[in-house]
């Protein structure tokens, strides 16, 4: 699908970037703006199946930089490990302000899995370096948020003479991270809602059971065209 990105001017990453378009099959709303050095992209839902997928096999978002390789980059995030699935199948997602909740967010919060032409490698967002920022978050009407700032160089994108860019955003399969192992310690493998209440896991009676599944995959292919300055 065509998207026209708009251009930032001025903006700071932590301000919100309104999403403007829907994708009809999993209600993921999403909008891009851009400047000359990096791409923002925020994705928002309420769709209870889709956030359960998100937060059970996270998003990745795969960028075809004109001219370049077709999806030669992209960015896992939220990463899912082994841990974080038994941690999710104690903790009551139906309460946005589940502590559980908010613990397993934080951890996804630590780092993302990039790749480019060197292959892949995770990316801590806590000791920040300037380059990739990534940010979930849940507020309390059960709306899920997801930011990302890629910049430009990381892709070999020059803005004024690459005016496209493809961008596809779509649920990661659930067995593809089985390999990988976090540098950062995550901590989720035990505890997390034991005896306080959060005994309803998403996959057994909170998000998911109620719904269908089948036509409800995330899988959003843009050609973005991207803004410039006047």
């Amino acid at each position: 699908m065509p998207y026209e990105s708009k251009w930032n001017a001025p903006f700071s990453y932590v301000e919100e970037i309104k999403p403007d378009q829907q994708d009809q099959k999993s209600r993921l709303r999403y909008g891009i703006i851009n400047d000359e050095h990096y791409v923002y992209i925020t994705l928002k839902t309420k769709d209870p199946n889709t956030i359960q997928k998100i937060l059970g096999s996270g998003l990745k978002i795969s960028f075809s930089p004109e001219g370049q390789k077709k999806e030669g980059y992209s960015l896992l995030f939220p990463v899912i490990m082994k841990e974080d699935r038994k941690a999710l199948k104690r903790i009551e997602t139906d309460l946005p302000n589940s502590l559980g909740l908010g613990l397993l967010l934080d951890s996804y919060n630590k780092e993302a899995l990039w790749k480019d032409k060197q292959g892949q490698r995770f990316i801590n967002l806590v000791a920040a370096d300037g380059s990739i920022k990534s940010h979930i978050s849940m507020d309390k009407d059960g709306e899920l948020s997801e930011q990302i700032a890629i910049p430009f160089s990381l892709m070999g994108v020059n803005t004024k003479e690459n005016s496209m860019l493809g961008i596809n955003i779509k649920i990661e399969g659930q067995s593809s991270q089985s390999g990988f192992s976090p540098r950062i310690g995550i901590g989720l493998g035990g505890g997390i809602g034991m005896g306080s209440g959060m005994g309803v896991g998403i996959g057994t009676g909170g998000y998911g059971s109620r719904y269908d599944n089948s036509d409800r995959n995330v899988d959003i292919r843009l050609e973005v065209q991207l803004a410039r300055a006047n």
